[in-house]
C-alpha cells in the first residue's frame, strides 16, 4: 500500500467548473436514460394538454388556473422532482464511479465493476 495520498478533490482542484462538470453528467441523461425521457416527455404532453399550466411559470404575469389545470400543474411539479431525483443519483454514481478511478490510478486495487455494471463510466 501507498504511505501517503496527497488528496485533492474534484471540487478543490477545478471549483471553477464544478457546476459546469455537473450540468455535463445531467446533460447526458436524456439520451442515456429510458425513465428521464419518459418523464420529460410526460410532462411535455401536460403542458400541450394544458398550456396554461406552463404560464404559471411566467413570474411576470398573473394566472388562474381551471381545476384540471390545477391537477396538471401538481403533477408537473411532481414529475419535476423526479427529474431532480433522476439528476441527483446519476450526479451521485458518476462521483462514486470518479472516486473509483482516482483510488484506482492511485494503485489502491479498486474494482470498476459495479460502476460498469450500472452505466456510469
Amino acid at each position: 500500500m501507498h504511505d501517503t495520498l496527497k488528496f485533492e478533490t474534484f471540487v478543490d482542484a477545478y471549483e471553477n467548473i464544478f457546476e459546469e462538470y455537473l450540468s455535463s453528467v445531467v446533460a447526458k441523461l436524456p439520451g442515456e436514460n429510458e425513465d428521464y425521457r419518459a418523464v420529460q416527455n410526460e410532462i411535455e404532453s401536460l403542458y400541450e394538454s394544458y398550456p396554461g399550466v406552463l404560464g404559471i411559470f411566467d413570474a411576470e404575469k398573473a394566472a388562474a388556473l381551471s381545476e384540471q389545470e390545477c391537477a396538471a400543474l401538481v403533477k408537473v411539479l411532481l414529475l419535476k422532482n423526479r427529474l431532480t431525483e433522476l439528476e441527483m443519483q446519476s450526479v451521485y454514481f458518476r462521483g462514486c464511479c470518479d472516486g473509483v478511478g482516482y483510488l484506482r490510478k492511485a494503485g489502491y486495487g479498486v474494482r470498476f465493476a459495479d460502476c460498469a455494471a450500472s452505466n456510469h463510466l
